[in-house]
């Protein structure tokens, strides 16, 4: 351990805190925070994940080089504050009074991160506060396959920046182009989602889920139109007549004017999604992916580049990343398993061991599954002490495979957890697609959420091709597009095709989970169907499972007909 390099990374106080930590530039240990106090999108200090990164490598921080964290409070400095550095003269506020006082003589030359340093007393090494968006772009590019690659990141906002052009290589970011809200992407979004009825920085994934359905939005879509400007440089500006998502001493991220201009209407909370939701939805899906390919078409300008990544709240959008290859001139993409503020404790750390400190990249493959794990052992106690009735299995995955043809829904908890906000395996809930009653089931009695929302498919990567319309070779192991069933398979798998012919794909190789790869090809060969429905195993409000008890309570708390949790089955 003593040559060994640890740089933990913090996403604290943004959407879904987080930590996570590198060892000699590779990823080793992360969480959200959620997953251990439970508390959905919590913005808490992430005591427990740094407790569990620490206690996963078998260090306290005296082990740690440096710590990283996703914000950096230092781009306020770019103007002068006469308020706090003038006025209100305390010396709590030094840390920053002075540095904003001898900026003011300094002309303000304000770079992309802040390092605070300790005496050896505090017993802290190092500490980088990073601009939020240069974390998204480490996380977009240090994950990704690729030695150069184009990069854009774009979401609701970071200090100042809403979108920014990058261009990544070897071990360096060049920020080529930034813009800075209200012009922002993520804002117009989320001005729609709050529209339709639904929370903002929350509910987007149902607004996503209802653009798909077939309805005539020409007339919305071009009201909507008449909101907005792309710019010939590849930027957005929104007119603020109709949005005031800057404005955060008001309610409301649209403007009557918006609502005026869209038949005076908005949507109430709870209310059953109508022919008008889906119009909306879908009119503002479309333009949202036109003005991210505005960005896209900028970038490969910029760049030349063949490959790009992509990162930022708006590339949870999987609609759209399923058709950025298709749209743009770019021949290769990528897109992490946790392209939003909770993977930014990961881009915090890359960019920290990357760009601060000059370390050497780690080119090998970067699972999600980073997250705690649990042996049989501890498995067997927990069900122990509550009572719980159980067998073993020496191989589980037969019996799995035939309770999934039998119709069964079965919850996995299977190695180490996954980080992002997508269950790939390892802590899912997973069912037979053929089945049409499987999506109402998980609907209804499990997940509790609309029926309207899809479930996504999970297939053996060599035969992602023949059921999907994509090419050979087609890669998505984090769930991150959204591409068509090929046609003479949407009715054999309803389970998991979406009213337009759809499925949120993921790819599985067995070197990436080779548990999940054994389960479903056990499936294939038993059904003629090597696809398995794959659902974050949770109920709705509530964060993905971590630990064995969590799984129990969430398995008798649902419609669940068996857990498969380490190497035992239990049933009702």
């Amino acid at each position: 351990m003593g040559n060994d390099s640890y740089i933990l990374g913090l996403n604290h106080g943004e959407i879904n805190s987080s930590a996570a930590l590198l060892k000699n530039g590779e990823l080793i240990a992360g969480s959200p925070e959620e997953r251990f106090n439970r508390q959905k999108r919590t913005k808490a200090f992430p005591e427990k994940s740094i407790r569990f990164c620490l206690e996963h490598a078998g260090i306290d921080f005296d082990g740690v080089e440096a710590i990283a964290q996703a914000w950096n409070p230092g781009a306020h400095w770019q103007k002068f504050n006469p308020v706090i550095s003038s006025q209100r003269i305390r010396r709590e506020d030094y840390f920053y009074t002075l540095p904003d006082n001898l900026l003011r003589l300094n002309g303000r030359p304000i770079g992309d991160w802040v390092k605070m340093e300790f005496d050896d007393g505090f017993g802290l090494k190092p500490l980088y506060y990073v601009h939020h968006h240069r974390t998204h772009a480490s996380n977009a590019f240090y994950l990704s396959p690729f030695e150069e690659a184009a990069i854009l990141t774009s979401d609701w906002r970071g200090e100042f920046e809403c979108t920014t052009w990058s261009h990544g290589r070897g071990t360096s970011l060049e920020v080529l182009q930034n813009q800075h809200i209200p012009n922002s992407l993520g804002m117009f979004y989320g001005t729609f989602t709050e529209l339709l009825g639904y929370q903002p920085d929350s509910d987007e994934w149902k607004v996503m889920a209802l653009s798909a359905f077939d309805v005539d939005c020409s007339d919305i879509e071009a009201k909507i139109r008449e909101t907005f400007r792309l710019g010939e440089n590849g930027t957005l500006e929104l007119d603020q007549s109709y949005y005031k998502g800057a404005l955060l001493d008001q309610p409301n991220l649209y403007t009557d004017k918006l609502r005026a201009l869209l038949g005076g209407r908005v949507g109430e909370p709870g209310e059953v999604a109508g022919d008008w939701h889906c119009v909306v939805a879908s009119a503002m899906q479309n333009i949202a992916e036109d003005i991210a390919v505005h960005f896209l078409d900028h970038l490969h300008t910029l760049t030349k580049c063949k490959a790009v990544a992509l990162s930022g709240g708006f590339f949870m959008n999987s609609v759209f990343n399923g058709k950025v290859l298709d749209k743009t001139p770019f021949e290769e993409l990528y897109v992490s398993y946790a392209p939003a503020d909770v993977g930014n404790s990961m881009g915090a750390a890359l960019y920290a061991a990357h760009n601060i400190l000059g370390q050497e990249r780690c080119f090998r493959h970067n699972p999600s599954s980073i997250g705690p794990s649990y042996s049989d052992d501890e498995i067997e106690s927990a069900l122990k002490r509550r009572g719980i009735r159980y067998e073993r299995h020496d191989d589980i995955v037969a019996t799995l495979a035939g309770r999934l043809n039998d119709g069964g829904i079965v919850a996995l908890f299977q190695g180490p957890m996954e980080f992002g906000e997508r269950a790939l395996g390892n802590r899912s809930i997973i069912a037979d697609p053929r089945r049409d009653d499987a999506k109402d089931r998980i609907n209804a009695s499990i997940k509790y959420r609309e029926a309207y929302r899809p479930f996504a498919p999970a297939i053996l990567h060599d035969k992602v091709a023949t059921f999907f319309d994509v090419p050979e070779g087609f890669e998505a192991p984090y769930m991150e597009k959204v591409v068509p069933v090929r046609s003479q398979y949407r009715d054999a798998l309803p389970a998991i095709t979406h009213v337009d012919g759809s499925g949120r794909v993921q790819t599985v190789k067995p070197d990436q989970n080779p548990f999940f790869h054994r389960l479903i090809s056990a499936f294939g060969e038993q059904s003629g169907f090597p696809v398995l429905l794959n659902t974050s195993f949770n109920v709705n409000g509530e964060p993905i499972v971590q630990s064995p008890d969590d799984a129990i309570s969430t398995f008798f708390n649902s419609g669940l007909d068996c857990l498969a949790i380490g190497s035992f089955l239990v049933t009702k």
